[in-house]
């Protein structure tokens, strides 16, 4: 596939795939590439599930905000609010609640190996914490 101009490793972001906390405090901490999504299951497309992909956790929210609002939400006064004071997850979380039954998402997605394993950076290690 060639995606001409396109900087896919813009796209790709190193997350948290994985967090462990142990009994003595410490925690292990895995690291992976991922690529963050928008996910949404509504009213068009006969329950069929979009994804899109962004090259930031802050754009697919904001997408998917706007998506919430052309969907009907734009009616909603809460959700309007919300999006006004760039509180995008709220505007996510207000469609779903408004509209159950359908899914409306953002959340990273980590690449798979062959045999379903996960890619990672390097191999985990226990990382101390600070005790609250």
């Amino acid at each position: 596939m060639d995606l001409l101009g396109s900087d896919l490793d813009g796209y790709v972001a190193r997350v948290i795939a994985s967090e462990s906390r142990h009994p003595d405090g410490t925690r292990t901490v895995v690291e992976a590439p991922a690529v963050w999504t928008l996910a949404h299951q509504g009213y068009s497309g006969g329950g069929r599930l979009d994804i899109w992909l962004y090259a930031s956790q802050k754009a697919a929210l904001k997408a998917g905000a706007e998506l919430a609002l052309e969907c009907g939400l734009d009616e909603d006064e809460v959700a309007v609010k919300a999006h006004r004071a760039r509180r995008y997850q709220k505007v996510l979380a207000r469609y779903e609640e408004l509209c159950p039954g359908h899914l409306l998402r953002v959340q990273s997605a980590c690449f798979q190996t062959g045999d379903h394993g996960m890619i990672v950076y390097g191999a985990p290690e226990p990382t101390s914490t600070q005790r609250t």
